[in-house]
């Protein structure tokens, strides 16, 4: 049979299918840019949250130095509303960049980055159906000869 080649081909086939190709990605610690320290993130998740949280109290300062309109209050400072909200927003959105990111990881040096989702769909196998036809021949004898396609 001439199939062993086409068989041991296809396994071949199938095996590096299965297989995941071998990566050389470096790791972490071989990459003086692949992590952050601890300082350095503790210096993220306080001074990004900081710094939005005094840019909304400077911005309600400023709103009360203006001259109210006649009928209007004057526009007070609250600690909560000027300071507590924009540091808990900016708060948010460095947890979420540092989920988003592997805990602030980059993969590969400062130049690719591997993204990973919360989310892995499943992979979708390729089916290639094998169709084999046979035809029956007749020849002018009366006797039958199988050739296969």
């Amino acid at each position: 049979m001439t199939s062993s080649p086409q068989k041991s081909a296809f396994s071949k086939h199938t095996q590096e299918q299965i297989q995941p190709a071998s990566t050389t990605a470096t790791t972490n610690d071989e990459n003086p840019y692949g992590q952050m320290s601890l300082t350095a993130r503790l210096l993220v998740f306080l001074l990004v949250p900081s710094a939005t949280g005094l840019i909304g109290l400077f911005s309600s300062f400023l709103q009360s130095t203006r001259t109210p309109l006649e009928g209007q209050e004057p526009h007070t400072i609250d600690l909560d509303r000027d300071f507590v909200t924009p540091f808990l927003l900016g708060l948010a959105f460095v947890i979420v960049i540092g989920f988003q990111t592997g805990g602030f990881r980059v993969a590969g040096g400062m130049t690719a980055m591997e993204r990973k989702f919360a989310l892995s769909w499943p992979k979708a196998k390729r089916v290639r159906k094998v169709r084999r036809e046979r035809v029956i021949v007749e020849d002018e004898d009366g006797d039958d000869d199988k050739k296969d396609r």
